[in-house]
């Protein structure tokens, strides 16, 4: 709603982060962002009607007037600074003060600050910090006694969050996954008669809801839905045929009331919108939003979070373009432009997941190479979340000397420690049940006890 306000555009926002209550604690965590405007010269020219807008937006959300400082709320929206300038405005409804007077002392504002602007200076603070500097600040007095402001921060630091089923504006609005407490394997329904090692299988409404059922039971945290076979050499499919695949298989999960994050498998926006409307949650692009220019704005008006793929040309033609100086670096840059043109059309960064495209236009060279360095690829992607998807390629046929799709689970099993061990945040798979096993042992082999693992009886 912000973003709709006249002479005010987007440029981008940080993660979505969970906080621990601070000041007055009785009360649920909080979900925290920060969001960079550009602002037209009218608007700054009247900040205090820009406030009072941003009211109205509170009150039209929920928010009630009243009740203590700093207590339960539903949103609150804040000005933290225009520009490094001070300024002051008394003369209207809502006194305004910038830079925000408490925003050095607050993790929860500061932690999705330092995403945006590590180096903006405070220039009201004795030697005018970095938000790094003011960041480190609390983070080092959290604990302490008499050292930090007291009350504005707790012994748990900002958590960011993955939106999951819904996202923010979906069918289960709030419903979100703590990043790092666990790798999410999201198993493959294809609803084709061609796919590379399932093709057929789905065809029948009942089979896909039992599938999808199934992969659930095994500890599957999204079902992946394709009504297109993406394999090389795969002829595109009509959007009308694709949207009579994938909808009724979508609409029946939610009619039968499973309770999982779905993700419709479309390069187009058209299939995206129906499969949505129908119940997904998530649009899974293997064109990196590239095959259909409608498809990012479409994710950005649905708020629905999408995952972006490295692919060249298309299924038809990838394997004619597989021509690599440095498969790592053209990859990395290649996503990350893509996450440029996601927050150019208004996708908030909460909503963005990135995928290396394992075995699309890459030979068996290109995608060991990707798996070997998937820690560095996740690295210099963040804040991004990434899914790795691996399972029953082609290469692995090759390295086991494996002619049968199906035959490949322990290759499947070996990539998918691999992408643990990296710290990846999703891994795609065909054997749900055996690849939830591999995550949930290599989460605990690698990932820190703080995180929060706990066994599970599930698997």
């Amino acid at each position: 709603r912000v973003a709709n306000l006249p002479g005010v555009r987007l440029r981008r926002t940080s993660s979505l982060f969970k906080t621990a209550p601070q000041y007055v604690t009785e009360q649920p965590a909080f979900l925290n962002a920060v969001a960079e405007l550009e602002l037209a010269p009218d608007r700054l020219r009247d900040l205090h009607g820009l406030l009072s807008e941003l009211k109205a937006i509170e009150a039209e959300i929920g928010r009630v007037s009243g009740g203590p400082r700093r207590g339960p709320r539903v949103v609150d929206l804040d000005l933290l600074a225009v520009g490094e300038e001070p300024l002051t405005l008394t003369d209207c409804t809502y006194p305004l003060n910038l830079p925000h007077a408490q925003m050095h002392e607050r993790d929860f504002v500061l932690v999705p600050l330092v995403e945006l602007c590590p180096e903006w200076r405070h220039p009201l603070l004795e030697g005018r910090p970095t938000v790094r500097a003011m960041l480190e600040r609390v983070l080092r007095s959290e604990g302490v006694p008499g050292q930090g402001p007291a009350g504005a921060h707790s012994q748990e630091r900002p958590c960011q969050v993955i939106p999951a089923a819904g996202g923010l504006h979906g069918r289960a609005q709030g419903c979100y996954w703590e990043r790092g407490a666990q790798t999410h394997i999201m198993g493959i329904l294809n609803v084709t008669p061609d796919s590379f090692s399932d093709g057929g299988k789905h065809l029948q409404l009942e089979d896909a809801v039992a599938s999808a059922q199934a992969m659930v039971n095994a500890g599957a945290s999204v079902i992946d839905v394709g009504g297109e076979t993406t394999k090389p050499g795969a002829a595109e499919v009509s959007v009308e045929q694709e949207i009579e695949r994938v909808v009724p298989v979508i609409r029946a999960l939610r009619e039968r009331g499973m309770d999982v994050t779905i993700s419709v498998d479309t390069r187009k926006a058209a299939v995206a919108r129906a499969a949505v409307e129908a119940g997904a949650d998530w649009i899974n692009d293997v064109s990196g939003g590239e095959f259909d220019s409608a498809m990012l704005p479409l994710a950005a008006e649905l708020m629905a979070p999408v995952v972006l793929m490295h692919m060249k040309g298309t299924p038809e033609t990838m394997n004619s373009l597989v021509n690599y100086e440095c498969v790592f670096g053209e990859v990395r840059d290649h996503l990350l432009a893509r996450r440029k043109a996601a927050e150019e059309a208004g996708i908030p960064a909460w909503n963005i997941i990135l995928d290396p495209g394992i075995g699309f236009a890459k030979k068996i060279d290109e995608n060991l190479t990707l798996l070997r360095r998937c820690g560095e690829l996740v690295v210099a992607l963040q804040p991004s979340p990434l899914l790795v998807s691996a399972s029953r390629k082609k290469f692995l046929g090759t390295i086991l000397g494996e002619t049968d799709a199906k035959q490949r689970t322990f290759g499947n099993a070996a990539c998918t420690a691999a992408a643990v061990a990296a710290g990846a945040d999703f891994v795609r798979a065909h054997d749900v049940r055996e690849m939830c096993q591999t995550a949930r042992v290599s989460d605990h082999i690698y990932r820190r006890p703080a995180q929060g693992l706990r066994p599970t009886s599930a698997l």
